[in-house]
């Protein structure tokens, strides 16, 4: 078959080529534009997340912050609280000590000195009573003697209020010893809080040490988020290039594509032509 041949049994083939190329560069101009809409869409998305990613640490941030201040505040307050509980333990036992201390003295040693002075007394009554007749005598020779009340009768009062005490002393002294297991109790509990007050200091400080981690953690996590969101901007610029780029190229194929098509339909033109020659107007 000849090229003549051809041409006149394919008289619609430029036309198809021709639209082929209009529908290649119109979708190439859709499909740039829908792809720049879609890269800048998910691009709005990605810094939307970023931002929002980016405020979250900085909110954790602070608050781990404002918490490790606290814990430390708190720490230190706790340390303080449990020496001041440890001394609060030590006066208790030496007060303690000193109830005991008190205890035996009101139990055995004051009551043995005022029953030696009650066992003493009757001498010395009958001695204050010899002195007192002396002197009533001795004023009969003019010796001035006239007391309210005699030196006998006076320790004989004496007498009488000791009689009483070392039994008073030993209910005080027994009283006081009733105090000794309270204060040992109270003693025993401060150190308990004491132990317990450490030991919440103890893991306060470790929750610092934890903290200092996760400040570490979050600093990382900051600096990743930065690198990608870096990373992802170059990436979506050679992303909008590429479809610019294919954009374009699909344009370009469309218009060869209709150049092409109007080039068939001439050359047709020109196979009609030669076939009938009386077309042919040759100007002289």
């Amino acid at each position: 078959m000849s090229p003549l041949t051809l041409f006149r049994t394919g008289p619609a083939r430029g036309t198809v080529v021709r639209y082929a190329g209009l529908a290649t560069a119109l979708l190439s101009v859709v499909g740039l534009v829908l792809g720049l809409f879609l890269v800048h869409s998910l691009s709005s998305d990605f810094r939307s997340s970023v931002s929002v990613s980016q405020s979250a640490i900085d909110a954790i941030s602070e608050t781990i912050e404002s918490v490790d201040d606290v814990a430390a505040g708190t720490s230190q307050s706790l340390s303080s609280a449990s020496t001041s509980v440890s001394s609060v333990s030590s006066t208790v036992g030496a007060t303690i000590s000193a109830i005991e201390g008190v205890a035996d003295f009101l139990d055995q040693e004051l009551p043995e000195t005022l029953e030696s002075v009650r066992t003493a007394m009757p001498a010395a009554i009958q001695a204050a009573n010899a002195v007192d007749a002396t002197l009533r005598a001795l004023s009969l020779f003019g010796v001035d003697y006239d007391p309210d009340e005699p030196f006998g009768e006076s320790l004989s009062r004496i007498e009488t209020a000791i009689a009483a005490l070392p039994d008073q002393l030993r209910t005080q002294s027994a009283t006081l010893r009733l105090l000794i297991p309270s204060a040992a109790g109270l003693a025993e509990e401060a150190d308990n809080l004491s132990v317990s007050i450490e030991g919440l200091t103890e893991s306060l400080d470790g929750f610092t040490s934890l903290t200092g981690s996760y400040r570490v953690t979050l600093g990382e996590a900051r600096t990743a988020i930065e690198r990608t969101s870096e990373s992802v901007g170059d990436r979506i610029w050679l992303i909008r290039i590429v479809i610019i780029v294919a954009g374009a190229a699909g344009v370009a194929v469309g218009i060869a594509l209709m150049s092409m098509g109007r080039t068939l339909d001439s050359l047709y033109t020109l196979a009609g032509h030669l076939d009938d020659p009386s077309k042919l107007s040759i100007s002289g």
